[in-house]
């Protein structure tokens, strides 16, 4: 079975709709086919950034999907108000320090080999109140290409120094 982690980007997703999604999938298919078949799923751990939510930890199942329908499940996602995006199953995790106080990210790669930092925590608590008051591009970092710890380091450094450097009359 392959696993993918399945990162969601938005202002506003819409649970419920996407819990009906899921359960499509999952009962529909999933629970409904051969032990055979079963191996060959695609496993999809959801990952959430919702912009301008305190709690953006919403709990949904995983998303098993047949190779052969994973086209379709990224059409039907795609066509949501939000950014999905496919994502290695593999993460990391960052910190850097700036003006003595920490800041830790989470790291995904897409398929596409881009990079997303994710804030994960902060010991400067107005870091992530700020973040939800920017625009959402704004709100995580990311760059293609990005291989090395030095690159990872260099980006989630930029991108903490803008966020801190933003104007206050905008955030």
């Amino acid at each position: 079975m392959n696993r993918y982690y399945g990162l969601f980007i938005g202002t506003a997703i819409p649970f419920k709709h996407l819990k009906k999604i899921i359960r499509k999938f999952n009962y529909a298919y999933y629970a409904k086919a051969s032990p055979e078949r079963k191996q060959h799923f695609i496993e999809i751990i959801p990952e959430f950034h919702i912009s301008h939510s305190h709690d953006p930890y919403h709990w949904l199942e995983c998303i098993m999907v047949e190779p052969a329908f994973l086209n379709r499940f990224l059409e039907i996602i795609n066509n949501l108000d939000f950014t999905f995006i496919l994502c290695q199953y593999r993460h990391g995790h960052f910190q850097t320090m700036i003006n003595e106080s920490e800041y830790s990210v989470t790291s995904f790669r897409s398929l596409e080999d881009v990079v997303y930092l994710v804030l994960e925590d902060d010991t400067d608590r107005g870091f992530a109140k700020k973040l939800l008051t920017l625009p959402l591009e704004k709100q995580f970092a990311s760059a293609p290409g990005i291989k090395t710890s030095e690159d990872y380091q260099h980006l989630l450094d930029t991108w903490v120094k803008e966020v801190l450097a933003y104007p206050a009359k905008n955030a």
